[in-house]
C-alpha cells in the first residue's frame, strides 16, 4: 500500500459501492483475509483503491491532532483494506459485475462429499494452460494467462487476488501491478501471485491448499488483415480468402487436396506495416488468430479444422 499523507487521506475518503460490485461492510465480514483461499486473479488497468481512508482517519485522529504524522503501515493495509466481492450467476460462476477488467480463477463448488473445482476466464485473457494437484495432503492449482496488448504510451495492469471464503464466496483484494513504456512487438513481462493454505482437519491431519498464478503482458501490433492460403502438396495455392480480423470464421473444411494452410496476418505498429505467418500442416485441429478491442487488448479466436479424406493428396 502507498504512503498516503493527511491531506491525500481526506481528498479520498468517500468509497462508491454498486449493486453487482460492492465493498465489504467490516461490521458485517467477519472471514479472516489468513483463513481465505487465493483462487486466482482479476486484472484492471486502474489502480483498485479499496483502502477505507475514513476508519483509518477516525483510528489515527488522536496522532493527526497535534500535528503529528500518520504513515499507512502494511497491517494497516490489512487491517483496513476493503474487499469487492463477486455474484454467483444462475450457472453457478462467479462474476465482477459491472467493473471493467479480466478476471482468471478457480473457484471450489458442492460439498467436501462432491466437491468440483471450476474456472472462470473472460474474454481477452490467453489461457496458457492450467493443472490441478490433488492428493490427501491437499490441493495445488496453477493458473497460467497471457494478455495481449497493442504498443503505444505505456501499457498498465494491476493483479488484483482473488479468493474464496471457506462457505464458497469470492471476492477481490487491490494489488499492485506492471508498466511497459515502448514497447514494441514481442516484448513481454509477467507478475506471480502465490499463496499456501494450511488448515488442521477433524482427525488432526494437516492439509495443504496452494494455488500459483502466473499473468504474463506481451505486446502484440494491431492485426488489420488476415489472409487463409490453403496449399496443395506442390506449394500451389488452391484457394485463399482475406478477412477483417474480427471475421475469422470459427470453421473451416479445408479443400479436397490442401496439404497445409498458411495465415498470413498484416499489423500496424509504430514502425509500419509487418507480416506475420503461421503454418497449419494436414491434420491440425486448429489455428489462431487475433483481433484488437478498443482499448487494445488483443483476444485470441481459434478456427477448427475439419480436414477431408482426400486431404493432403
Amino acid at each position: 500500500m502507498r504512503k498516503k499523507q493527511f491531506a491525500f487521506l481526506a481528498s479520498l475518503a468517500l468509497l462508491l459501492c454498486s449493486a453487482g460490485c460492492q465493498l465489504a461492510d467490516p461490521e458485517q465480514d467477519g472471514t479472516a483475509a489468513a483463513r481465505d483461499r487465493l483462487i486466482g486473479v482479476f486484472a484492471t488497468e486502474e489502480y483498485l483503491d479499496l483502502f477505507d481512508h475514513d476508519a483509518w482517519f477516525r483510528d489515527n485522529a488522536d496522532k493527526l491532532a497535534d500535528g503529528g504524522e500518520a504513515v499507512v503501515s502494511p497491517q494497516d493495509s490489512e487491517a483496513y483494506g476493503g474487499r469487492i466481492w463477486a455474484v454467483q450467476q444462475d450457472n453457478g460462476d462467479w462474476v465482477f459485475e459491472d467493473l471493467d477488467g479480466m478476471g482468471y480463477y478457480a473457484y471450489r463448488y458442492g460439498s467436501d462429499a462432491e466437491r468440483g473445482t471450476a474456472t472462470h476466464m473472460d474474454a481477452g485473457l490467453t489461457g496458457n494452460g492450467m493443472r490441478v494437484n490433488s492428493t490427501d495432503a491437499g490441493e495445488s492449482v496453477e493458473l497460467e494467462a497471457t494478455i495481449y496488448h497493442t504498443p503505444g504510451g505505456d501499457v498498465r495492469y494491476f493483479f488484483n487476488p482473488v479468493y474464496q471464503t471457506p462457505d464458497g464466496a469470492v471476492y477481490m483484494t487491490s494489488g499492485d501491478g506492471v508498466t511497459m513504456g515502448g514497447a514494441t512487438e514481442g516484448e513481454a513481462c509477467a507478475r506471480t501471485l502465490s499463496d499456501d493454505l494450511t488448515t488442521t482437519g477433524p482427525d488432526g491431519e494437516s492439509v495443504t491448499d496452494g494455488c500459483s498464478v502466473i499473468v504474463h503482458v506481451e505486446i502484440l501490433c494491431e492485426p488489420t488483415q488476415i489472409a487463409v492460403l490453403q496449399m496443395d502438396a506442390d506449394s500451389r495455392v488452391l484457394d485463399k480468402k482475406t478477412y477483417a480480423p474480427d471475421k475469422v470464421p470459427e470453421h473451416l473444411t479445408p479443400e479436397p487436396g490442401c496439404a497445409y494452410i498458411i495465415v498470413e496476418t498484416r499489423k500496424t505498429g509504430p514502425d509500419g506495416e509487418l507480416v506475420t505467418r503461421e503454418l497449419a500442416n494436414v491434420g491440425a485441429e486448429r489455428f489462431s488468430t487475433f483481433h484488437a478491442l478498443e482499448n487494445g487488448v488483443c483476444v485470441k479466436q481459434d478456427t477448427t479444422l475439419s480436414w477431408p479424406e482426400e486431404a493432403g493428396t
